[in-house]
């Protein structure tokens, strides 16, 4: 009698989202212009950084021959489509109040497509395990910290956001796995989280400047202080908190898994209702 085998599954879903965010208001974030910017200004990078991730994957995807990776690698892919496609929708909201972040999207586009023609594919891909690091360990934040999320004035900003926070978390080592299954080197690994750290944070304040500049709020001295209270407060700072799991990367050894958020995600899965 000849053993069947089985085809693993992917091991997450890809969930089809649908928003819409007409009719939301302006400062979605705790009515406040400083924090509402910043998370347009996130909301802005992920169109064309997460088909960056996809073609830096899809690249090198033929080297892997591990079935589970492979499922995985796909249900990935799936994922962040799907995060491009809804972070899209998310300039309906931004148009309908004249905050233009396709302009700061196509800024995006035009920076990937210069790392893209001075990189290599190994570059690109490692390039890709450090912002895949970013992301996870700030979404985690977003799922560990109820005293920001209640803050999300939007019941659909809310959603688009936790929904993504998860998933994020789900497929945080899938680029890593596939980093150490076709290139491997910590020197690569790192170096390349140094480079992307100077470029992502250095877009990241110039596109906050330039949204508040542009909605009238840059000298705004009142909302500057609460949001930079909240991003780099020594106890509590959204961004200050982020620190340690950065440091962390630079390990040798290290592996997104090291820091568990399964039953976080599973918490939230089921406050949003998702059956899987």
């Amino acid at each position: 009698m000849t053993a069947q085998t089985s085809t693993p599954s992917a091991s997450f879903p890809v969930r089809r989202m649908d928003f819409s965010f007409s009719e939301s208001q302006k400062f979605w974030f705790a009515g406040d212009p400083f924090m509402s910017h910043f998370m347009n200004n996130l909301s802005s990078l992920f169109p064309y950084g997460e088909k960056f991730f996809v073609d830096s994957v899809r690249a090198v995807r033929d080297k892997v021959t591990e079935p589970q990776l492979k499922k995985d690698i796909s249900a990935f892919i799936g994922q962040e489509a799907m995060h491009s496609k809804e972070h899209a929708a998310y300039n309906d909201y931004a148009a309908e109040h004249g905050i233009d972040l396709e302009r700061l999207e196509l800024r995006i586009k035009v920076l990937l497509e210069w790392v893209t023609r001075i990189t290599t594919k190994k570059q690109r891909l490692a390039a890709t395990c450090a912002l895949e690091h970013f992301t996870a360990t700030m979404a985690e934040q977003l799922l560990q910290r109820e005293d920001l999320t209640t803050q999300m004035n939007d019941p659909k900003l809310y959603q688009l956001w936790m929904w993504h926070a998860i998933e994020e978390n789900e497929h945080k080592a899938v680029c890593y796995d596939v980093y150490q299954k076709v290139y491997g080197g910590y020197f690569t690994r790192t170096i390349m989280m140094a480079i992307t750290t100077l470029i992502f944070f250095g877009v990241i304040g110039w596109f906050q400047v330039h949204l508040l500049r542009k909605d009238g709020q840059l000298f705004n001295w009142r909302s500057w202080g609460k949001g930079l209270k909240t991003l780099f407060g020594p106890r509590n700072g959204f961004l200050t908190k982020l620190l340690l799991p950065y440091l962390d990367y630079y390990r040798p050894g290290f592996h997104p898994n090291d820091h568990d958020s399964k039953a976080l995600e599973q918490r939230w899965r089921q406050r949003l209702g998702f059956s899987n």
